[in-house]
């Protein structure tokens, strides 16, 4: 039982990380919703033998809910450049598109994250989202433009 909790978290570490840092703009609460993520997953034994598919939605939608919960609390006050943090990322994406998205409002920034680095189709991330596909693909579309935009305007 304990190696194939270890399999699951070794398997999904990056994938939970990766959300935790994009969503988070600090160190400590990225950490704290990933202990969280993979505390839930160990409490939820009987997910551990689903389908991968299944499994991976499950923790991005868990990974998410922890990431707006953890943004939601009052006391959330001092706020820590996300800069510092070593993220490892695939060398596709630079730093200077990393903070591109980033800086996208959660709504746009979720569906990028979603659709470029973690691989997802649209009728997926609509199903983790709980949003309509079209509404998906306007977010992807608008967010697509206000990174355009974002870059033209380093340019001049």
């Amino acid at each position: 039982m304990k190696d194939d909790f270890e399999f699951l978290v070794e398997k999904y570490a990056d994938t939970v990380t990766r959300i935790c840092f994009v969503n988070l703009e600090n160190r400590a609460d990225a950490e704290d919703a990933w202990q969280n993520v993979f505390i839930k997953l160990f409490k939820s034994k009987k997910l551990w033998n689903k389908p991968e598919k299944e499994l991976r939605k499950w923790l991005v939608t868990v990974t998410l809910n922890e990431c707006r919960d953890i943004k939601r609390k009052l006391f959330h006050r001092n706020h820590y450049d996300i800069d510092e943090l070593d993220i490892s990322y695939s060398e596709n994406f630079n730093k200077d598109i990393i903070s591109a998205v980033r800086s996208l409002p959660l709504k746009y920034l979720q569906v990028i994250e979603l659709y470029y680095f973690e691989g997802y189709s649209v009728a997926e991330i609509s199903d983790i989202l709980s949003e309509n596909e079209n509404t998906v693909k306007s977010r992807l579309k608008r967010g697509r433009e206000l990174l355009k935009g974002e870059f033209l305007n380093e340019q001049f």
